[in-house]
């Protein structure tokens, strides 16, 4: 695959902006997950496919043929069997792999003769990945592929995932959740409306912010206060979820609400450590009491769920820290 480019795309529907000063380059091999809405989505995959024209920018390298897509949506024949349905595929392809020889990296093999209709969720989108790679793509552009899924289901997923990139697939992958992507994917990007793409700083913050020693003593915090329009509302620790690291802004999560603190993450981690927070990836800090679950999903892979049901990830390297935490 070459080098697709876009540059500066607008794209208006219905009087009504969709995208603007959207800007990316993917290289073939590129791990990349873009956090955007369904309608935007819905929108870049169908620039990309070129099934509709941008409104203005230009897009270079795309070879529509060679691009297939998988929405969250996606339909099937409910009454076809799986066997049965993907042989459909392998027909108008040039995919020569036997396909019981396939199934199992896809978590398949035991419903190859069951129809679709009976599949459950999870089967169904790993029955959309398979169906993708049997077209053999150059790239592969999915939308939300872990929402809804269950946990066993998420690490069915992901190990078909990594067997389609292995494979020499491009993946490009949207969600409108960040954790989501931050499982899915090496490179992330925000779509802001007014400002573009914007690249998610994963990486631990600068040294000027992490300088603090284990010498200096935390001071005593009992209210975080975060900047409202014309107000300043303030927070006790025990009432916020967890604390996210976008583009070096801190972000504070309550009750499914985010609220922008002024302070870094490593002033945040130097003052709640105490309090109960634990640093369990270099962009989060979790209330310890919101934990609820612990899913390892492949052998490098934790995710910590919380009890309002968002999923956080946790470094490998921070696993033994947690277990001396919370003695588990």
């Amino acid at each position: 695959m070459q080098t697709i480019q876009l540059s500066n795309i607008f794209k208006q529907q219905a009087h009504q902006t969709i995208l603007k000063d959207f800007t990316l380059t993917i290289p073939a091999q590129s791990n990349i997950g873009i956090q955007m809405s369904h309608v935007e989505a819905t929108t870049l995959f169908n620039l990309l496919r070129q099934t509709i024209p941008q409104t203005s920018g230009v897009m270079t390298g795309l070879t529509p043929a060679r691009i297939q897509a998988i929405f969250h949506d996606d339909g099937f024949y409910p009454q076809l069997t799986v066997s049965t349905y993907l042989k459909t595929f392998q027909h108008i392809s040039t995919f020569e792999t036997d396909l019981d020889d396939i199934l199992q990296y896809f978590a398949l093999k035991d419903v190859a003769h069951t129809k679709i209709k009976h599949l459950s969720f999870d089967q169904q989108q790993r029955l959309a990945l398979l169906r993708a790679f049997i077209l053999q793509p150059d790239l592969l552009l999915i939308e939300s592929p872990l929402t809804n899924l269950t946990n066993a289901g998420i690490e069915l997923y992901l190990a078909a995932l990594a067997y389609t990139r292995e494979h020499g697939v491009t993946v490009l992958l949207t969600s409108y959740s960040l954790e989501e992507l931050v499982l899915t994917s090496t490179t992330i990007f925000r779509y802001r409306p007014n400002q573009g793409l914007e690249l998610t700083d994963l990486a631990t913050e600068s040294s000027s912010d992490s300088a603090h020693t284990s010498e200096d003593t935390p001071r005593p915090i009992f209210k975080i206060a975060s900047k409202v329009e014309d107000k300043t509302v303030f927070f006790s620790p025990n009432e916020i979820d967890f604390i996210e690291s976008v583009n070096g802004v801190s972000q504070l999560n309550v009750s499914g609400e985010q609220f922008t603190s002024s302070q870094t993450m490593s002033e945040l981690e130097q003052q709640l450590t105490t309090l109960g927070f634990f640093r369990c990836h270099r962009s989060y800090l979790v209330n310890l009491q919101q934990i609820a679950e612990l899913i390892s999903y492949s052998r490098n892979s934790y995710t910590l769920i919380l009890k309002n049901k968002s999923k956080l990830p946790l470094s490998r390297g921070k696993l033994t820290d947690l277990k001396a935490l919370i003695n588990f």
